[in-house]
């Protein structure tokens, strides 16, 4: 059930979010708020598609460091640069006017508040480390 509380967490929070990116990388577009569906939905994907990338590495430096802080901002807050500033050429269609990146730094603090619910609901304090989402 907290695997399923947690998605349902972070398709919101991106969703929400790519909204906003919609209205403001590609003002416009039509039925935004259809389009920041799918764009929640393919964000949610790329996130499990990198999180399974990443997902032993994290492992590994937080086993070797027992800092789960230092893991979390080394590995993933990287990897979610490079997630959204994807989801920035996808809903910008290629343009980057205006510079998306003031909108791509919200989105990383967006993924890492929405990574907040699974670990006080898994025990493991509020930095989930070590788990195939990003």
């Amino acid at each position: 059930m907290e695997l399923v509380l947690y998605i349902l967490i972070k398709y919101a929070a991106y969703t929400l979010w790519c909204y906003l990116g919609v209205a403001v990388l590609k003002p416009v577009l039509k039925n935004r708020l259809g389009r920041a569906f799918g764009y929640g939905l393919i964000r949610l994907l790329m996130g499990i598609f990198f999180g399974i990338a990443i997902f032993f590495a994290a492992l590994m430096l937080s086993n070797a460091t027992r800092n789960s802080i230092l893991t979390y901002l080394v590995v993933y807050v990287p990897v979610r640069f490079i997630e959204w500033l994807i989801m920035a050429f996808i809903i910008g269609k290629g343009s980057m006017k205006p510079k998306p990146y003031l909108w791509i730094g919200g989105g990383i603090v967006i993924s890492c508040l929405a990574d907040i619910p699974l670990g006080i609901l898994s025990g493991d304090g509020v930095v989930p480390v070590g788990r195939p989402f990003c």
